[in-house]
């Protein structure tokens, strides 16, 4: 138990830092090439890129951050949700996309244990982070996370079909464990929504689910398979309806508005990539097993 411990607190360690970069990502690859659909987002003269400038800064005052104002959780806290040097205002989302990170990152540990499927977990959920602020600031998912996924996809269903590593697959379920799975989970995963998409383009004349949220379920269905695609759509369906009732019956939205759709598919996808169904049905006895390594 004292292992398990230890490691959970590195890896929440180890979270932590990786959503401190995720916020600035989340910042910095949509700036000056989308225009923001959120009020409050503090606009830089020109493009960011994620190396330029190299170290962190204040939107505000442009004064470039020290060690002190950049330590993931702990700096937000010490200064009070406060910049250092101008006294303005840190949005909380930044100790969010800290905390939930850190939080996942260990769960990745408990779930998968120390191996190289809860290293490609991670890796795919902060990319699912990344695109949740992204969706909620901007109403867009780049292609730049996508593309990427759906390749990976492709890659670790061609090493599990073909390069087996002595006769183990590369990495353990939830991952595709065959191309053909891979491939499958893309068809699957774009094939219906695409086919939403299409209808309400000719019937409609208006977009009823975006081009980027077919291709994060294509991604999420190349590395995870069919089931992952459509256990997603159908969550994040039902989450994105109780939602958009909800707003309509708080007149903060009409019934043909737009509606930010990737958080809920990410919310959906972490569902199943952590098998939280079976994990509830096991501790309330209901089930015999559970897949968390944890309880092994």
């Amino acid at each position: 138990m004292a292992e398990v411990i230890i490691f959970s607190i590195l890896c929440f360690m180890l979270g932590a830092s990786t959503g401190s970069f995720l916020g600035l990502c989340a910042y910095r690859i949509p700036m000056g090439v989308y225009e923001p659909t959120r009020e409050g987002i503090p606009q830089t003269a020109g493009p960011l890129s994620i190396t330029t400038p190299v170290r962190s800064f204040c939107p505000v005052c442009k004064h470039q951050l020290s060690w002190l104002h950049i330590v993931p959780l702990f700096s937000w806290l010490l200064l009070r949700g406060k910049c250092g040097f101008c006294k303005t205002n840190i949005p909380l989302r930044y100790f969010i996309i800290e905390l939930i990170t850190a939080t996942l990152c260990a769960l990745c540990y408990l779930r998968f244990g120390l191996s190289l499927t809860a290293l490609c977990a991670f890796i795919v959920i902060s990319a699912l982070i990344l695109i949740t602020y992204i969706d909620l600031d901007y109403m867009i998912i780049p292609d730049i996370v996508t593309y990427p996924g759906v390749a990976l996809g492709l890659l670790i269903g061609a090493a599990s079909s073909y390069f087996p590593l002595n006769g183990l697959l590369p990495l353990d379920k939830p991952f595709v464990q065959s191309l053909y799975e891979s491939a499958l989970g893309i068809i699957c995963g774009a094939g219906f929504p695409y086919l939403v998409w299409w209808f309400y383009i000719i019937v409609r004349k208006r977009e009823g689910l975006g081009l980027g949220d077919i291709k994060l379920l294509a991604a999420l269905g190349a590395i995870f398979g069919y089931e992952c695609a459509l256990i997603t759509i159908f969550i994040a369906s039902v989450i994105g309806s109780l939602v958009g009732l909800g707003m309509v019956l708080r007149r903060k939205m009409g019934f043909a508005s737009y509606l930010s759709f990737g958080p809920y598919l990410v919310i959906a996808a972490l569902v199943y990539i952590f098998d939280f169904g079976n994990l509830i049905l096991f501790v309330r006895g209901y089930a015999p097993t559970t897949s968390w390594r944890m309880f092994h």
